[in-house]
């Protein structure tokens, strides 16, 4: 992907992404962040974490021959990952600040029925109702939910 995005011929443009696979039989989340907003973990409790992963260049912006590490987390039931655009996390809010993972964390908490349609729905539904100014940047929210 990194290579097809350089061939395009404009040493200007790139792509942030987060590339991952999802093995049910395994139960295990591998992923590579190239300029993108981390995953996001949430336990069965609700508590929300930051996943680490090795930061790498957007795709496009690295240089040919550009090694990508993996990272792997095997996922247990009742966790949820969370994957948010820019967008999301970086949203203004009413009175200043950003949405940020403490929005999302907040959002989150305490859902009665934690799926990942509802995970998704709060998350959006927080960020849209934290300012009244429409969203500068895509707000996109996906949620994997595991049982």
């Amino acid at each position: 992907m990194d290579d097809t995005v350089r061939r395009l011929g404009n040493p200007s443009f790139h792509v942030s992404a987060l590339v991952a696979r999802w093995r049910a039989a395994t139960q295990t989340f591998t992923w590579v962040n190239c300029g993108h907003a981390p995953p996001y973990l949430a336990d069965p409790s609700g508590n929300l974490t930051e996943l680490d992963s090795p930061p790498h260049p957007a795709l496009g912006a690295s240089e040919p021959g550009q090694q990508f590490a993996a990272t792997q987390r095997e996922l247990h039931s009742d966790e949820r990952i969370i994957l948010v655009t820019d967008g999301i996390t970086g949203r203004r809010m009413e009175g200043g600040g950003r949405f940020g993972a403490d929005g999302i964390a907040e959002a989150i908490a305490g859902l009665a029925h934690p799926t990942a349609a509802a995970t998704a729905m709060a998350v959006l539904q927080a960020v849209t109702d934290c300012w009244r100014e429409p969203l500068e940047d895509d707000g996109t929210v996906a949620v994997l939910a595991i049982e």
